[in-house]
């Protein structure tokens, strides 16, 4: 004769699996599809759910959902747990730079070096007769020092304001 455990045991082995807990739906499938190329394996990403942000790595997206990465000692990554079901995702922000501080500070720097060159030297030689090669030469020089210090300076601007852009928004 059976215990009343040993029964117990055998009733929920043989009960079926509820597998539309786990299943993904339809919509997730086509969530997946659309993030999917947004979003590769490797990137910066901040996900918002109703428990909270969550910043990591991005994993794999899948139609179930968005796997994070975590960090290991010797510099692999490696699954961090379930993924965050697509039911859960309010909003995925892609981290990203815009790059345009290095290219607006050289050229405005270039500028500015150019004519501050060329300022200096024609009012400091302005009695002696220097010819226009000479303040010509002066504005190439002081173009491309001050366009290095400016797109230096842009570049560093640039690198210290992280642009987030939005790539989910649940509506």
């Amino acid at each position: 004769m059976l215990d009343p455990h040993a029964l117990l045991l055998l009733v929920a082995l043989a009960a079926p699996h509820d597998s539309a807990a786990t299943a993904p739906s339809a919509n997730d499938s086509v969530l997946a599809s659309v993030v999917s190329p947004l979003v590769a394996p490797g990137a910066r990403v901040r996900v918002r759910t109703g428990f909270g942000v969550t910043d990591g790595i991005a994993g794999t997206v899948s139609p179930r959902g968005l796997e994070m990465r975590c960090e290991q000692g010797d510099g692999w990554s490696r699954p961090c747990g379930t993924p965050i079901a697509w039911s859960e995702i309010e909003r995925i922000d892609l981290h990203g730079r815009t790059g345009r501080g290095a290219h607006v500070g050289a050229r405005l720097g270039g500028l500015i070096g150019i004519l501050a060159a060329m300022t200096v030297v024609s009012y400091a030689e302005a009695g002696s007769g220097v010819g226009y090669g000479t303040i010509v030469f002066s504005g190439i020089v002081g173009g491309i020092a001050g366009g290095c210090v400016g797109g230096l300076v842009g570049g560093v601007v640039d690198v210290a304001s992280p642009d987030w852009k939005t790539v989910f928004e649940r509506r």
